[in-house]
């Protein structure tokens, strides 16, 4: 089933708006008020009586925070939310089309309009009420022994309900050609293991009404008040322990953390009393010999825990698992209460969004190849794809003059950054071969069937991977996703269609703007592959030491010059950012702006452009300001909790204040002195 803490993801879809698209320009179905994108440069979105030395944050999209408060159905509202507003209007008017059965559906639209079709149909999920529920609950309260409950435990993955751990296909990371069966930590349903072992009061309050949610669900899925307390507090005490036994997140984003391949019978070995044999064979993945263990001190212990917990306590706990997965897929009730918890109390949002908002959401997570293939057909321009690469190509150059120039790094490492830089492939837009869904059979009146039956379709593709090359042609986000992200097992980043529009990226406008959004996203993405984590990469992406000794250190003393520049940054109330948590995001951040920033000024050379200002501002300064209008943003302090422990990326406020602190470039373009809260007294520069 689809994974809840997608919900609790910001809205991330959006279409390109180019001449194409100017046929899906309609009101919201909600309101009737005309949605627009927001413009790549608002000049009506600055707060020109704050000194941009002070706070440039907030002289560049303080009106605009003004007036765009936080949605009641929202827990961040961005300039990106307003894209992605416009695009699920976008994306229901084409899933309203394709739900309509004609003779001229493709295939494609067929398995997205059927999904939202069946999404959308609330009388039936409200008709049916726990019925497609019991059979499952009805199947682990049947297990009778261990044996029994490993396989059903892979029968849950099957259905995206990852109980216990994780487990999928991964490249190899010392033979990236390949894919591995890989294991990795997981099983709690709170945001991150700290939720459960922190003593602060507020961790305390949120476990107390975790509880309290977990009793609501049972009661409602049949079990009487004391049957439920006593089964909400045996899930806690499981996930408690799983939490014990997990290694901290900032550690899990170190490969090294991740790297230990073992053959099945060391695992067997590890772990006896799991009955990883009985799993496998129930998960009908392709036969292996070894498989990817992380961490195996995890496994270590959830051996442990096999013993010492009950198969009673085992059994109530997945029950737990199955129903917090399929509550957003069931009756008005465990809906309203997944939102309560989920939403209202962990997040601050106040008020649902309307139906078909999450079914579009949904559609495009589950069948995001349908639903993008029949975007793809109506609604994008080749000119955006063409020029998109252009500015990839600068951008490439930039960076390779930048490591030339480095004048901490020695000439031995510099050769081998430069071999990674010409060997990271470039994917954009849409994939050059898109997914076939097979036999795959959806019924417009079945909504939690649909999802288990596309969720078995989608986690039996991936295990089908298990021994085979890796495809590198293949995307792991959606076509119309408005983001991008950097691959180490290929070296490539990715730059899906929605990215590719306002106010990232708009063909109209003047090249500073497009370069201090969208070329800051390519240079951030072409960062990464040199990060804290991605610099372990080599070329072929393969977990390796390409550096020499004294080149690392040099290196690792200025990303721990950001790592505590970032940390010092309150992010509500008495949380402070955790600087090891997002520096990779921080050292890319800061590596995409120089890179984007070089390329501007290659390019305005290369068409032999003057120095003019548009609008008041300089080429540099309407730079800085495109770059800090795609962060305006608005965050409930519930979200800013939750961001602070588990998001590697910092929030909106400090991935622009932080970046432009570092660079004497920006202080420059506005005339910002030494003492000023925008130039930083202890300036960090990695690459």
């Amino acid at each position: 089933m689809l994974n809840r803490r997608a919900v609790l993801l910001i809205s991330s879809y959006i279409i390109s708006i180019l001449a194409s698209i100017a046929s899906f320009a309609q009101k919201d179905s909600g309101t009737g008020t005309p949605i627009q994108p927001p413009k790549s440069f608002d000049l009506n979105a600055m707060d020109r009586s704050v000194d941009p030395c002070e706070d440039f944050y907030e002289y560049a999209c303080g009106t605009w925070r003004k007036n765009n408060p936080i949605p009641s159905d929202q827990v961040f509202w961005a300039r990106y939310n307003q894209l992605a507003e416009y695009n699920r209007e976008v994306l229901h008017q084409i899933l309203e089309r394709a739900s309509i059965v004609t003779p001229e559906r493709t295939k494609a639209a067929a398995i997205a309009g059927d999904f939202y079709s069946s999404c959308m149909n609330e009388a039936a999920v409200n008709h049916a009420g726990l019925e497609p529920l019991r059979a499952r609950l009805a199947r682990i309260a049947s297990i009778h022994d261990r044996e029994r409950f490993m396989k059903d435990v892979a029968w849950l993955h099957s259905l995206g309900v990852p109980a216990l751990f994780e487990f999928n296909a991964q490249p190899d990371l010392h033979d990236a050609t390949s894919v591995i069966a890989t294991i990795v930590q997981g099983g709690i349903g709170l945001p991150d293991r700290d939720y459960y072992l922190n003593q602060d009061d507020k961790s305390k309050a949120i476990r107390t009404r975790y509880l309290a949610h977990i009793t609501a669900m049972f009661t409602m899925a049949g079990d009487d008040s004391s049957t439920a307390q006593k089964e909400a507090s045996a899930v806690l005490e499981v996930e408690s322990k799983l939490a014990e036994a997990m290694l901290e997140r900032v550690k899990m984003r170190d490969p090294k953390n991740r790297d230990h391949k073992m053959a099945l019978s060391e695992l067997a070995s590890l772990a006896p009393v799991i009955l990883f044999q009985h799993f496998l064979k129930a998960s009908n993945a392709p036969a292996f010999d070894h498989v990817n263990v992380a961490p195996p001190e995890f496994f270590q212990k959830l051996n442990l825990l096999m013993e010492s917990i009950s198969l009673d306590d085992w059994k109530t706990y997945l029950k737990w698992h199955v129903i917090q997965a399929s509550a957003q897929f069931l009756p008005e009730s465990f809906v309203k209460e997944d939102f309560e918890f989920e939403r209202r109390y962990l997040n601050g949002q106040k008020e649902p969004e309307p139906r078909w908002k999450k079914c579009v959401t949904a559609a495009d997570t589950l069948v995001g190849q349908a639903l993008g293939r029949v975007y793809v057909e109506q609604a994008f321009s080749a000119a955006s794809k063409q020029r998109a690469s252009e500015m990839i190509n600068l951008e490439e150059k930039a960076l390779a003059e930048s490591i030339e120039q480095l004048p901490w790094m020695t000439a031995e490492t510099k050769k081998q950054a430069l071999l990674k830089l010409a060997a990271i492939t470039n994917k954009i837009a849409y994939p050059d071969k898109w997914l076939e869904y097979g036999d795959l059979k959806l019924k417009r009146d079945d909504l939690l069937g649909n999802v288990g039956r596309i969720q078995q379709f989608r986690v039996s593709y991936n295990l089908r991977k298990i021994g085979s090359l890796l495809d590198k042609k293949e995307w792991s986000i959606t076509t119309p996703t408005v983001n991008a992200y950097y691959y180490p097992p290929e070296n490539s980043i990715n730059f899906p269609a929605g990215v590719l529009q306002s106010p990232l990226f708009d063909p109209a406008i003047d090249d500073a703007v497009n370069f201090g959004a969208i070329g800051w996203l390519i240079g951030h993405e072409l960062t990464h592959g040199f990060d804290d984590q991605g610099s372990k990469f080599d070329g072929q992406g393969n977990l390796t030491n390409w550096w020499t000794d004294s080149d690392r250190q040099e290196f690792e003393k200025r990303t721990s010059c950001l790592a505590d520049q970032y940390k010092e940054f309150v992010v509500v109330d008495d949380v402070h950012l955790n600087g090891r948590l997002t520096l990779g995001e921080n050292t890319a951040d800061n590596g995409g702006i120089r890179i984007a920033l070089a390329a501007l000024h290659k390019a305005m050379a290369s068409k032999d452009a003057t120095e003019t200002s548009i609008d008041g501002f300089t080429a540099d300064q309407r730079f800085f300001i495109g770059f800090a209008q795609q962060w305006c943003a608005n965050v409930t302090p519930e979200r800013l909790r939750v961001i602070a422990k588990v998001d590697p990326h910092a929030p909106t406020r400090f991935r622009t204040l932080g970046t432009l602190r570092n660079l004497p470039d920006f202080a420059q373009a506005f005339h910002c002195k030494a003492g000023q809260q925008m130039v930083s007294p202890n300036a960090c520069r990695v690459w």
